[in-house]
């Protein structure tokens, strides 16, 4: 995957990445790494895949965390006027 691909799934500028590989090495290594292997990239635009993987996270967090998470979204939805 080019860096450029790798910029705008990530909702940066690839001078963002350059500046990553400078000044934040090991930032960078974890997000190339990742990368690597375009069989290991989910499919971001797959909103079951999105929502099943906030889920998994969600299901890890203690109880007060998912609390602060609901919180969170809840308000940001009601911004959205839902």
């Amino acid at each position: 995957m080019k860096k450029y691909e790798i910029a705008d799934i990530l909702g940066v500028d690839t001078k963002t990445l350059n500046n990553w590989k400078e000044n934040r090495k090991e930032l960078y290594e974890i997000v190339m790494k990742h990368f690597e292997n375009d069989n290991n990239c989910p499919d971001l635009n797959n909103m079951n895949y999105l929502k099943s993987e906030m889920v998994k996270a969600i299901d890890t967090l203690p109880n007060a965390k998912t609390k602060k998470f609901y919180h969170l979204m809840m308000a940001e939805l009601a911004e959205m006027g839902h």
